[in-house]
C-alpha cells in the first residue's frame, strides 16, 4: 500500500536527492539571516539595525571591522555628542557613522553638523533629520573584519568554493548510501 504522508514524502525526496538538500540548506541559511534582519528592523524601528565601520573616520571610539547596533530615534530626541548613522547628503546608498557637534533649525527643519571623531576638521555638510538612520547603542569590536573581506573578490571566491565543498560532501554521501543500500 503506497504511503500517501506528504512529510514521509518530503523526506524521502530530500534523501534521495543530494542538490536538493544543498539548495534547502542554503535556503534554510538565507532565510535565517534575512529573516532575522528583518525582524530587528522592525524591533528597533530603523533600516540597518547592524552595521559595519568601514573606515577610520571614528577611531578610537569604533574601529575598521567593528559591528555597531543601530537604533531608530525621532530626530527630535538627538543631542549634541550623540554618535549617529546618516545616509549621506551626497550619495544616499553611503551610510556614515559620525558625532553630532551642533544641532540646527532651518526653516523649520532640524539639521546635524556632525563629525568623526579621528577627522581634524568638522564635515562639510549639515544632515537634514530626514536622512537621519538611527543612533549607535553598542559594539561587537572587530567581528564584522570577516564581513569586510568577504566584499571582495576573495570573499567570492571563498564562498563559491564553500558551495562547491558542500555540494561534492553531499554527492559523495549520497553516492556512499547508493552503494550500502546495494549491498
Amino acid at each position: 500500500m503506497p504511503n500517501n504522508n506528504p512529510a514521509a514524502s518530503t523526506v524521502k525526496f530530500f534523501k534521495k536527492n543530494p542538490a536538493a538538500r544543498v539548495i534547502l540548506l542554503i535556503l534554510i541559511l538565507f532565510a535565517a539571516t534575512y529573516g532575522s534582519v528583518e525582524v530587528l528592523r522592525i524591533i528597533v524601528h530603523t533600516e540597518s539595525p547592524l552595521m559595519v565601520v568601514s573606515s577610520e573616520s571614528m577611531v578610537p571610539t569604533l574601529n575598521v571591522g567593528d559591528i555597531i547596533f543601530v537604533r531608530g530615534v525621532d530626530a527630535s530626541s538627538v543631542k549634541v555628542g550623540t554618535i549617529i548613522i546618516f545616509h549621506s547628503p551626497y550619495d544616499y546608498q553611503m551610510p556614515i557613522v559620525h558625532r553630532v557637534l551642533a544641532i540646527s533649525n532651518d526653516d523649520n527643519s532640524l539639521f546635524f553638523q556632525t563629525k568623526g571623531d579621528n577627522n581634524p576638521a568638522p564635515d562639510g555638510w549639515k544632515v537634514p533629520a530626514k536622512n537621519l538612520m538611527g543612533v549607535y547603542v553598542a559594539k561587537l569590536p572587530y567581528v564584522g573584519l570577516i564581513s569586510l573581506e568577504l566584499r571582495g573578490p576573495l570573499g567570492v571566491t571563498l564562498i563559491i568554493i564553500l558551495i562547491a565543498l558542500i555540494v561534492a560532501i553531499e554527492y559523495s554521501e549520497s553516492k556512499s548510501s547508493k552503494r550500502k543500500s546495494k549491498s
